[in-house]
């Protein structure tokens, strides 16, 4: 698990406009007896992990008109593409980092640290069920004067590329459905471990499972949700059954790689 689970920066606003999302290895092979009864009533009210499982490939659609983001992901291996019409491709074969047609196609910094930058936060709650991530029951908590069952994620030494990120889940205790999470960066700075923000979602019903419709992004101050930093829809949503071909996710020919 090297490049698979990648982090985002706390308060970067890019061409992704703010779109902080960090990414999570490969696909859990874990029972679910194993969880927190807590977590258990989570995944299922998500859909179930029974279901998760059975999916194998995700594609959704992220922002509209030229820049355009259409995201597809074998949720087995957890290689991706990501494509923009007529501008570039950003994906993962698995081994390497790819952009095609060339590097300074793709406008950001940093190819690695970006193509996978919104799979994770789009597929929780059931990423929290991969290897070497730890959910712990955090009790109920008030924010905002919302009554909360909290969730504690935590990874384990040496999984990923920053194993002190932190991420908590509030969960509407009513329906077992998360409302928002808070979550660490420590990509670059370890001692960032418990500075958090925020994101609260919007979920729909997909093929048997929950997926955002939108998420957005709020500064975490003082226990409670503050201003709100950025904003991110969805359309196109689909979990498949179905597999992509591999030759879909194969470094193109003159592609730039990492």
């Amino acid at each position: 698990m090297t490049f698979y689970r990648f982090f985002l920066l706390a308060g970067l606003c890019t061409w992704l406009a703010c779109g902080d999302a960090p990414q999570q290895s490969t696909t859990p092979e874990t029972s679910v007896v194993n969880y927190p009864e807590s977590f258990q009533k989570v995944l299922a009210a998500h859909g179930g992990k029974e279901t998760w499982d059975k999916m194998n490939t995700l594609s959704f659609t992220r922002g509209t008109g030229a820049k355009a983001e259409k995201h597809t992901i074998d949720l087995k291996s957890r290689r991706s593409v990501i494509e923009v019409e007529n501008k570039y491709k950003l994906g993962t074969d698995g081994e390497k980092i790819w952009v095609s047609p060339h590097r300074d196609s793709f406008p950001g910094d940093s190819p690695r640290f970006t193509h996978n930058l919104h799979f994770y936060f789009f597929a929780i709650p059931f990423v929290f069920a991969d290897p070497g991530v730890t959910v712990t029951d955090g009790g109920l908590k008030m924010v905002d004067s919302v009554n909360y069952q909290v969730l504690n994620v935590r990874f384990g030494e040496n999984v990923g590329d920053a194993p002190e990120d932190q991420y908590n889940m509030y969960v509407d205790p009513k329906t077992n459905i998360v409302d928002f999470i808070t979550y660490s960066v420590t990509y670059f700075d370890k001692s960032r471990a418990t500075r958090y923000n925020a994101l609260k979602f919007d979920w729909e019903k997909v093929n048997g499972l929950l997926a955002p419709k939108r998420y957005d992004g709020y500064k975490w101050e003082q226990d409670s949700l503050g201003a709100k930093r950025y904003e991110s829809a969805f359309d196109k949503v689909q979990y498949k059954v179905e597999s992509q071909e591999d030759d879909f996710f194969a470094v193109p020919e003159g592609a730039y790689t990492e």
